[in-house]
């Protein structure tokens, strides 16, 4: 989904460890590992011979005030000595010094304010609202906007700026603490110096023009599987400096590893605010630090070094299948992009193009976890093999109101037809149904449908067809049929089942 990209952008630029403690004596313990303020690891049960995982606890007093100027000397020292280990620990390699920068919290958060202010991506977050709302993923009223912008101030810390080539060091939080979120930082850093991460992470995406339906699916996908790999990237790194004291890394510690991952983002003391927001916002703001960890780990032990850091820079995974299910990737398995018809002539002359994005794996998995959260999101987005969506909007329809096209293929008819199950549980709740099941169509042959009239609103459609399935809401029933005529004469047609190629470079 677009918004998802959005949210990683700012990310990839600002989001990373606030506070780390500084690794205790290596005989005596490994220390708790700074990561991430969304994801930082709470005391969590670990085999008995296991080093344990502490958290401790400084004094706020100490950790407000701003840093001395001895502090800030030291801890510009420690710029190269860190730059170092994570040079030796990610093979990638030293090309020039990296700036160095200590700011204040209100320049954080003018620097916060002011991306949210003049970003491009502010004004998707913006429409992508109404979308996310017709999905259920956030409730009606809900302010995506401000709450985003409240989060990102409760979370954003240390940061490499790419336009500057500075790492930007807090000058109220002490050293010893800033330590290892350094070795995350300047992983970023020489990230850049190895491929350049502002043009890499645009995937191909050369300005702000809008693609063609066919390449959005592709590029909005490379760009948040890149995310994932430069987040991942520095979580290794970062562990591993925290880890390095006691003679254990990511590879030889894996339970301690595990509790952590598992513990990531379960402090509502430390964020408030990220523990009050949607299912939605806290997932997609700790995808890249938690998947992409795991892919990054994954890739490690099956690959090596060399794979994992240079290697799946110079040939990175093509979706957030592939970084959710690593095996993918190094199988080199891709799904090919859906094939899209002519949908502004299809929607014409009553609808207009409001949105269009794709929608990958981690999407399934957001839809899962929303719709059936006590289930196991990966029986689903493990079976995604394509998907995008069309929102659209009726020149007669109230401003706030969108009709929905959303079109998806998986690995099989079982797979489709659980999707559809799935998604039509939650239809009578989005929209307010109480207990009204949805109708069946022509049921239980080569086209099985479910269908919902929801008033004012118009009907809901799920209809299968074998691997494919079209989902339609809101949408009047002339443009229903030309978009159903369209799509099933594209998805029933074989050659699109090999998919076309897009070329990201």
């Amino acid at each position: 989904m677009a918004l998802l990209v959005v949210l990683l952008a700012f990310l990839l630029a600002i989001v990373t460890a606030q506070t780390a403690p500084q690794p205790a004596e290596p005989q005596k313990q490994v220390p708790g590992v700074g990561v991430s303020v969304q994801e930082r690891p709470q005391s969590s049960p670990v085999e008995p011979n296991s080093p344990q995982v502490s958290q401790p606890q400084p004094d706020e007093s100490e950790t407000s005030k701003p840093i001395t100027k001895t502090q800030a000397k030291e801890l510009f020292r420690s710029v190269d000595e860190i730059l170092q280990f994570v040079s030796q620990d990610t093979g990638l390699p030293i090309k020039h010094k990296v700036r160095r920068k200590l700011i204040t919290r209100g320049q954080v958060e003018s620097y916060v304010a002011k991306r949210m202010k003049n970003d491009k991506d502010t004004q998707r977050l913006e429409r992508a609202q109404l979308v996310l709302v017709k999905f259920g993923l956030i409730p009606a009223g809900y302010d995506l906007h401000g709450e985003f912008l409240k989060l990102l101030g409760e979370q954003v810390a240390a940061y490499y700026d790419s336009k500057t080539k500075t790492v930007n060091l807090l000058d109220w939080v002490q050293p010893e603490l800033q330590r290892p979120v350094l070795a995350h930082e300047l992983t970023h850093a020489l990230q850049d110096q190895a491929v350049g991460l502002e043009k890499w992470a645009a995937a191909g995406q050369k300005d702000d023009k809008p693609l063609p339906d066919l390449q959005e699916q592709v590029v909005e996908e490379a760009q948040a599987a890149r995310q994932n790999v430069t987040e991942g990237q520095a979580m290794l790194a970062m562990l591993d400096y925290t880890l390095a004291p006691g003679g254990l890394n990511v590879l030889t510690a894996p339970d301690l590893v595990n509790a952590m991952r598992a513990s990531m983002g379960s402090d509502s003391k430390e964020s408030p605010v990220l523990a009050t927001a949607p299912m939605f916002l806290r997932e997609s703001l700790m995808m890249p630090y938690s998947f992409g960890l795991d892919f990054e780990r994954t890739v490690l032990q099956e690959r090596g070094k060399s794979h994992a850091f240079l290697g799946t820079l110079e040939n990175p995974p093509a979706d957030t299948r592939q970084i959710m299910e690593p095996e993918s990737y190094l199988q080199n398995s891709v799904a090919q992009p859906l094939p899209v018809p002519g949908l502004d002539k299809l929607i014409a002359p009553d609808y207009e193009r409001y949105d269009f994005a794709g929608m990958g794996a981690f999407d399934v998995y957001l839809l899962a976890r929303q719709y059936a959260p006590d289930e196991d999101a990966k029986q689903y987005y493990r079976h995604w093999r394509g998907g995008y969506y069309l929102a659209a909007h009726q020149k007669t329809a109230p401003k706030g109101q969108i009709a929905l096209l959303y079109v998806s293929r998986w690995d099989s008819p079982q797979a489709a037809a659980a999707f559809q199950k799935l998604y039509s549980s939650y239809v009578p709740i989005r929209y307010h149904l109480g207990s009204t099941n949805g109708v069946a169509g022509d049921g239980g042959g080569a086209d099985p449908r479910i269908e919902w009239n929801v008033g004012t609103q118009g009907k809901v459609l799920l209809e299968a067809h074998d691997r494919e399935l079209l989902i339609m809401e809101g949408l009047d029933d002339a443009t229903m049929n030309r978009l159903r005529s369209a799509l099933t004469e594209s998805v029933n047609d074989p050659r699109t089942h090999s998919g076309p190629s897009v070329n990201l470079n």
